[in-house]
């Protein structure tokens, strides 16, 4: 009794608390006289488990319709997509974010100051692509007070993070000690400690961060190499030639 009700607060404390423990039925099948046979069959069979958003977003991705490419270099024409299009058709230079995952904290900083800067530089074209799905990256932005001047584009099929070289990270990337000590003082720092994992969403995705210029040329920007890594969004602003600006830090 008390080992499964330490299990049940286990689950619930790491956000899995919908998860049904499975219960292993004795085996119906029968010996050789016609007697009830005493073992068991498969022990996962008939089992249904819960799947919370916390724990599927743990799941490796579906492999995307595109073969991942390697990452786009300054200098280099950018991956031109139906659903983003280089160079834009408005003119304007672009500033481009992949998004992890909505519900993560890293992100949602990243897309507050992505937000503020819309605001700053209106020449500027600001774009977030996330692979949720299109009602849980809805509701995620709406929580977050809406998108602004940002363009939010859903890929889904994460075709294109693919064109751009984001894959599926490693252990490392994902699972180094460091990042939970960085997403505790983002918390208690700024206030900021993510939401509900948005639903299709994965922790093992590749966010990354890029300018292109008119022209639909690179001229900033790479993947992400660390969950946490800071991303300086008025770099991207000053690579596309607007000038400083202290909005935008991650």
């Amino acid at each position: 009794m008390f080992s499964k009700l330490g299990t049940k607060i286990a689950l619930q404390r790491a956000g899995l608390g919908d998860v049904k423990l499975p219960s292993f039925p004795k085996s119906e099948s029968k010996n050789a006289d016609g007697s009830p046979s005493e073992g068991f069959a498969n022990p996962f069979a008939n089992v249904q488990w819960g799947m919370p958003k916390a724990f599927s977003s743990w799941q490796a991705p579906p492999t995307p319709a595109t073969t991942v490419r390697e990452p786009p270099k300054i200098g280099d024409r950018a991956q031109s997509n139906v659903k983003l299009k280089f160079p834009a058709i408005d003119g304007r230079p672009c500033v481009v974010v992949f998004l992890r995952y909505c519900g993560c904290p890293f992100t949602e900083k990243l897309f507050l100051a992505m937000r503020a800067l819309s605001n700053r530089h209106p020449s500027i074209h600001f774009i977030a692509i996330s692979h949720c799905t299109p009602a849980a990256t809805n509701e995620w932005v709406k929580k977050l007070g809406g998108a602004w001047n940002v363009d939010v584009v859903v890929d889904q099929t994460r075709e294109l993070y693919a064109l751009w070289g984001l894959g599926v990270s490693n252990w490392g990337h994902l699972l180094h000690p460091r990042n939970g000590y960085n997403q505790i003082m983002l918390g208690k720092t700024q206030g900021v400690w993510g939401q509900q994992v948005g639903e299709g969403g994965s922790r093992w995705q590749v966010g990354g961060a890029f300018a292109v210029d008119e022209r639909g040329i690179m001229k900033w920007g790479k993947p992400m190499d660390s969950v946490d890594e800071e991303i300086r969004l008025d770099e991207a602003v000053r690579a596309l030639g607007f000038g400083d600006s202290r909005t935008g830090v991650f």
